[in-house]
């Protein structure tokens, strides 16, 4: 009759709780405050790394620097690192070898690598699949993707390879979930 009875629906999973907002639930045309500046959403990717391992890549823009948040989700907690995007050529092994060259004879980079002047330790890879939300395209790229860590440092270099021949790569470092505030999604 009234309907006090009934089950209470879930909350849509699309659903954006503004007190309690998480990175993990940023949106296209979307705003975050970081690093005292407020950022707009752009583009949102997705990772399957298989086995249940799920992880979001969000394309933040401030006036005309871009950054990459790549958020993945652990036992209810949300490892976060930031990224800008980099030229692959500029990345080298130990005795400046092409890294792409060595990568394609091998099929895998060197455990390290150099860029500009740093060197970094490969520390994982991982075989996934990658598709850009919100374009209504639900097309996977399969990709293979290094991370390397900074030998002395906090920095994290990632290569990545789609294919046969195309290559990207990031630096970045790792940050914590509460350096993001003020949310605003459409």
């Amino acid at each position: 009759m009234f309907g006090w009875f009934k089950k209470k629906e879930e909350p849509k999973k699309d659903y954006f709780d503004p007190t309690n907002a998480r990175v993990n639930q940023m949106r296209i045309g979307g705003f975050v405050d970081y690093d005292l500046k407020t950022w707009q959403i752009l583009g949102i990717g997705e990772y399957d790394w298989g086995n249940n391992m799920w992880a979001d890549e969000f394309h933040l823009q401030y006036d005309k620097e871009n950054i990459f948040l790549y958020v993945e989700e652990q036992n209810d907690h949300l490892l976060c690192s930031l990224a800008q995007k980099i030229d692959v050529n500029d990345i080298h092994g130990e005795n400046l070898e092409d890294v792409l060259d060595i990568i394609v004879e091998e099929e895998t980079p060197p455990r390290k690598v150099v860029y500009k002047g740093k060197i970094f330790v490969r520390q994982n890879e991982a075989i996934g699949h990658y598709r850009q939300r919100g374009d209504g395209d639900d097309d996977w790229s399969e990709l293979v993707s290094w991370t390397f860590k900074e030998k002395d440092g906090k920095n994290l270099l990632v290569l990545e390879r789609w294919g046969e021949d195309e290559f990207a790569a990031s630096l970045g470092y790792e940050v914590q979930e509460h350096e993001f505030s003020g949310f605003i999604m459409p």
